[in-house]
C-alpha cells in the first residue's frame, strides 16, 4: 500500500441500495484522505475514484472512532508509520450519522492545515523531549515535530546534523525563536500565537540540496 495514504475511510455499507458512491469518495478526498476501502460496489467505487484521484484499496478491519478521539488516533497511528483505517457507517441513501458527519468535520479542519505533512512523513532517528517526531519520505531534509497542548515552553530535538535554516509552526506560518548547539536543537514555542488544534506541527527545514548551488550570473 502506498505509505502516503495515511487516512483510509473504511466505508461499512449497510446496504446496497441507493448508494452513491460519488458522494461518499468525493467526501473522502474532501476532508483529505487519499484513499478509501469497501467490500461491496466495486464497480461504483472505481469509477469514482478514478473521478477524484484517490485509491480504492482493499478492505480491512478498520476503528470505531468518535470526534473526540479521531485526530489522537490518526497522529498515534502516523507515529508508529501506520495508515489508520477508519470505519464508516452508511445507511441506505448515504445516510450518516450526526456522529460521522461531526467527525468528519473535526478530520477537515486539521488536514486542511497539517494533511500534507500527515500523509508524507515517516519515522525517523530523530528524537525530541516533548511530542516526537517524524520527517519527510520525500524530501528528508524536511523534519516534522508534533507537540500536543498543553505546549512546553520549549522543545529540545536531538539527531539534527547542522543547524537548520528555518522554523515554523504551520498552521500560522509563524517563526519562533531557536538555538542550536551541540547537537541540540531548541525551539521556544513560549509566545507563539494561540491555537484551537490539541495537536500542532512544527516544519524543521534543514539543509537542502539546492542551498549548495552556487550563483550563477549571465
Amino acid at each position: 500500500m502506498n505509505p502516503d495514504f495515511a487516512i483510509i475511510l473504511n466505508f461499512k455499507l449497510k446496504s446496497i441500495k441507493d448508494v452513491d458512491a460519488d458522494f461518499l469518495v468525493k467526501t473522502a478526498r474532501n476532508i483529505g484522505a487519499r484513499a478509501v476501502a469497501t467490500d461491496q460496489l466495486q464497480a461504483d467505487f472505481e469509477k469514482a475514484c478514478a473521478k477524484y484521484t484517490i485509491a480504492l484499496v482493499d478492505a480491512q478491519t478498520g476503528v470505531d472512532l468518535t470526534p473526540v478521539n479521531v485526530i489522537d488516533e490518526i497522529v498515534n497511528h502516523r507515529k508508529e508509520g501506520n495508515s489508520i483505517f477508519i470505519n464508516v457507517e452508511v445507511d441506505s441513501a448515504n445516510s450518516l450519522s450526526e456522529s460521522t458527519t461531526e467527525m468528519f468535520t473535526t478530520i477537515n479542519n486539521w488536514m486542511h492545515i497539517f494533511g500534507h505533512a500527515l500523509n508524507e512523513s515517516e519515522p525517523c532517528a530523530c528524537t525530541s523531549d516533548n511530542g516526537f517526531i517524524l520527517q519527510n519520505r520525500h524530501m528528508q531534509y524536511q523534519k516534522y515535530v508534533f507537540v500536543k497542548k498543553p505546549l512546553a515552553q520549549e522543545v529540545v530535538v536531538d539527531g539534527i546534523a547542522v543547524e537548520p535554516n528555518r522554523i515554523e509552526m504551520i498552521e500560522k506560518r509563524t517563526e519562533p525563536k531557536f538555538s542550536y548547539e551541540d547537537g541540540k536543537l531548541t525551539i521556544d514555542l513560549a509566545d507563539i500565537p494561540e491555537s484551537d488544534f490539541d495537536w500542532q506541527i512544527i516544519r524543521v527545514q534543514e539543509h537542502r540540496p539546492e542551498d549548495d548551488i552556487k550563483e550563477t550570473k549571465f
